[in-house]
């Protein structure tokens, strides 16, 4: 029964770092909704690896940390998806004139544009019909057959694969923002144009209009791209988790 209840304990540490750091449907719900989730999780879970070997109460806590690391772990990767959203929207907001405004996010506790805000929750559209939280809880039950509860040592093993995820994150990000900020920017250099060519007229009162109306008709016609953008890079949602577990597991 103590190694049983050790096993338990991890399976929880595992299962509740993986809902902190995937951002998918249950981000919104109260603590306590998620603390029960990561328990009910943990005890679906439970059997599908040995229970580990512990002397001592004092080993069981040290390797909660290690347990929750992995859980995060995966669930950053899943967030990563959502965060190339974030940058394209943080990307997009100063040239459209809309970084002033801002909103805050009382779960996540950052504040961001309403750009950010549109483009963050289309992504998250884009995760659940896709079926992104599906993808992490698999990914989560098949951890537990590949890297048993307890046999987590170093997980700073994963550091290089999460670095390098994250760069890819970043240039997609970026990717996504720059088809916006090309019209934007020749946008901004009609109106320079303008500006230069009658200076009596006043083309900073009309340019933020123009800017917003060009940056909206482009984000409007170019949401269907990046809708399959965003799905082809959850679809490598699984096999990266994988590398981070392989990773981790030192295989």
């Amino acid at each position: 029964m103590p190694a049983e209840f050790a096993a338990l304990a991890l399976e929880t540490a595992r299962t509740a770092g993986v809902l902190i750091g995937a951002p998918l449907i249950w981000t919104n719900a109260p603590m306590r909704i998620r603390t029960a989730l990561s328990v009910l999780m943990a005890v679906m879970v439970h059997g599908l690896s040995k229970a580990p070997h512990m002397d001592s109460i004092a080993n069981v806590i040290s390797a909660v940390p290690f347990e929750f690391i992995v859980g995060f772990a995966m669930g950053f990767v899943a967030r990563l998806c959502i965060v190339s959203a974030q940058i394209a929207g943080e990307i997009i907001s100063p040239l459209m004139g809309l970084s002033i405004a801002s909103l805050f996010d009382p779960h996540a506790e950052i504040s961001e544009t309403g750009i950010t805000r549109i483009v963050r929750n289309f992504a998250l559209l884009i995760a659940m019909a896709f079926g992104l939280h599906r993808v992490v809880l698999g990914s989560v039950i098949a951890s537990f057959r590949i890297l048993p509860v307890g046999s987590v040592h170093n997980p700073a093993l994963a550091t290089r694969t999460l670095v390098e995820l994250s760069v890819v994150s970043i240039a997609h990000g970026l990717r996504l923002a720059l088809p916006i900020l090309a019209v934007l920017f020749v946008a901004n250099v009609a109106l320079a144009f303008i500006s230069r060519a009658a200076p009596s007229m006043q083309i900073f009162s009309i340019g933020f209009a123009i800017t917003l109306a060009a940056g909206a008709a482009t984000m409007t016609m170019a949401l269907p791209d990046m809708a399959l953008s965003f799905l082809a890079d959850m679809q490598e949602v699984g096999p990266r988790i994988e590398r981070v577990i392989i990773a981790i597991a030192g295989l």
